[in-house]
């Protein structure tokens, strides 16, 4: 029972190792309870295939593909939240890549702290391969 569960191990791990990864860092700008603030915000992001991609990003998030470089999120954390994001610059190359994002993401129903249609933009430097 401990090999199938060592070979099972490392078969989650080897897709995760050869997926697309993406890391993001930057700033979460929102407005909860009417009242607007800023915080830092960081991510992670794991391609599932090359129109959806699974990952953290102040919240558990899904993101699917949309026209013309867009990204629709749909987010779990306090809320549940929906929101669409767009890759503004990116460089590509052999290795790292790196790109300039902006998100806006609104709350669908009332949460902890927060209210069904609050919102909030990031804009994040990302960093991936």
């Amino acid at each position: 029972m401990k090999m199938i569960t060592r070979i099972a191990a490392v078969a989650t791990l080897a897709t995760f190792m050869f997926a697309g990864m993406n890391i993001t860092w930057g700033n979460n700008y929102s407005d909860t309870n009417g009242s607007l603030g800023s915080e830092p915000g960081f991510g992670v992001w794991f391609d599932v295939n090359d129109a959806t991609s699974v990952g953290w990003d102040d919240g558990l998030k899904i993101g699917l593909a949309g026209p013309a470089g867009m990204t629709f999120r749909l987010g779990y954390d306090a809320t549940t939240s929906l929101g669409v994001g767009r890759s503004w610059w990116s460089s590509t190359g052999n290795g790292w890549a790196t790109s300039l994002n902006t998100t806006v993401d609104f709350d669908l129903v009332d949460g902890t702290g927060s209210e069904a249609g609050d919102f909030s933009i990031g804009v994040n430097l990302g960093f991936g391969f």
